[in-house]
């Protein structure tokens, strides 16, 4: 791949990361699942959830249970593996509203590990896995980022 084709490409995934938290927010569950292929693997919290549709559902179910969210992603980082394929690394903080109140507020820090596909409408998430940084309340049975604790 040229130089200005590889820059366009991690433009184009990177605003892809950064339209499926704005439409999180916005409870745009429909649009969201676009942005993911049809056959797309999403790991969210430990098991694997197989196509846009099935997603969708997860997509549907999580975002009515909030009555406002926000995600916040920074720390982009975007590899193009030639034309068609590209993997990502991003970071979420990801912050729910359960009630009106403000009462029981979740909030969770983590990665997205993406891959990505350059379908005929542009680059698409084949498979997303959610590793979790930290959440508030505590989530220990959710997949970690496997921090090094040891000294070097």
């Amino acid at each position: 791949m040229e130089t200005i084709e590889n820059v366009l490409a991690i433009q184009e995934i990177t605003f892809m990361i950064f339209e499926q938290a704005r439409l999180a927010d916005l409870n745009r569950p429909n649009e969201q699942a676009e942005c993911f292929t049809e056959e797309a693997i999403a790991n969210y919290y430990g098991e694997d959830i197989h196509g846009r549709e099935q997603i969708l559902n997860l997509f549907l179910t999580a975002l009515n249970k909030w009555v406002a969210s926000c995600h916040t992603i920074s720390n982009v980082q975007v590899t193009i593996l030639n034309r068609t394929n590209a993997s990502s690394v991003s970071y979420v903080h990801a912050w729910h509203r359960v009630d009106t109140e403000g009462l029981g507020d979740y909030e969770v820090r983590g990665q997205y590990h993406d891959n990505w596909s350059h379908t005929e409408s542009g680059w698409k998430i084949s498979k997303r896995t959610f590793l979790t940084m930290g959440a508030t309340p505590p989530r220990p049975e959710a997949p970690g980022i496997d921090r090094f604790t040891g000294s070097n």
